[in-house]
């Protein structure tokens, strides 16, 4: 009799596990506090490789690729960021108070499962990605009045083969990104994901607002941007940061740093600034 609830109890317990894991896939490495990294757009975990390799000394590494992203196969919805930010909660839960660090993307996801899972994390670092990016490319958009435009970039990103997703971001990533060594290597990494997951995931963001559900948030918070990518469209340090300031306003312990010379993806373009934010909001 014991043997059976034994092995009916781990049977329970396997099965919760696979549960909190059904939106994305980890790759664990290294020893102590327990980091959970969770990439951008067209991404997968490979982009933080060397982040890892400089923490995995001293933290125990989870890293995270999403359904449809990276080759995984894809698991499309109309709420898939939200079944996202819920697997993240769920796996945060078994361990012990992680820190969160998302990209772009993930850091919009980290913003939410932090939100929503009050008490199981550490702390939160948000690599550009913001509450509510839609209000940054357009002041004074809410939720509604975004789904139309929104509708259109869905429309223009989904039903994509591999060739026009790699091509097309070879175009972009010169934004986002300085070295073209590194905008091949994202370019190749974006041409394995599924490009109407990429195309629902932007939709998302674009038509949810979470400037207010981020103020349940009860860990510190760290968001680190960029802007020199968008200097030609009239980007600027203090405009930056004043608009990334009111998107963490209602967190009641944020703090934001600007970079002056990186691009989006801050960890390639300049990974000794990177580094030392990190650092030093880590401590």
């Amino acid at each position: 009799m014991k043997t059976k609830i034994l092995f009916i109890a781990v049977t329970a317990l396997m099965l919760s596990r696979a549960d909190a894991q059904q939106m994305f896939t980890v790759d664990v490495k290294g020893q102590g506090k327990p980091i959970i990294f969770i990439h951008g757009l067209y991404c997968s975990g490979e982009v933080w490789n060397e982040t890892v390799d400089r923490y995995k000394k001293n933290y125990e590494c989870h890293v995270l690729t999403l359904a449809g992203f990276g080759g995984n196969a894809p698991k499309l919805s109309e709420h898939f960021l939200e079944d996202v930010k819920n697997d993240v909660v769920a796996y945060a839960k078994k361990l012990k108070k992680p820190i969160l660090v998302g990209h772009s993307m993930g850091g919009f996801i980290s913003f939410w499962a932090a939100a929503s899972g009050t008490g199981v994390f550490e702390k939160v670092i948000a690599v550009d990605g913001l509450p509510f990016l839609t209000a940054i490319q357009m002041p004074g958009s809410t939720s509604e009045t975004a789904k139309p435009m929104a509708a259109t970039v869905k429309s223009q990103m989904g039903n994509q083969t591999p060739e026009q997703i790699e091509a097309g971001q070879k175009m972009y990533l010169p934004t986002m990104i300085t070295s073209p060594e590194r905008i091949a290597q994202v370019a190749k990494i974006a041409s394995r994901s599924d490009s109407n997951t990429q195309a629902e995931v932007m939709y998302e963001m674009l038509t949810t607002d979470l400037r207010q559900t981020v103020s349940s948030i009860d860990c510190p918070v760290l968001l680190m941007g960029a802007w020199i990518g968008y200097k030609q469209y009239g980007a600027t340090h203090e405009r930056v940061e004043k608009g990334y300031a009111q998107q963490v306003a209602t967190i009641k312990n944020a703090k934001v740093e600007i970079t002056d010379t990186a691009k989006h993806f801050i960890f390639y373009d300049e990974p000794a600034w990177f580094y030392e934010k990190l650092d030093a909001f880590l401590k």
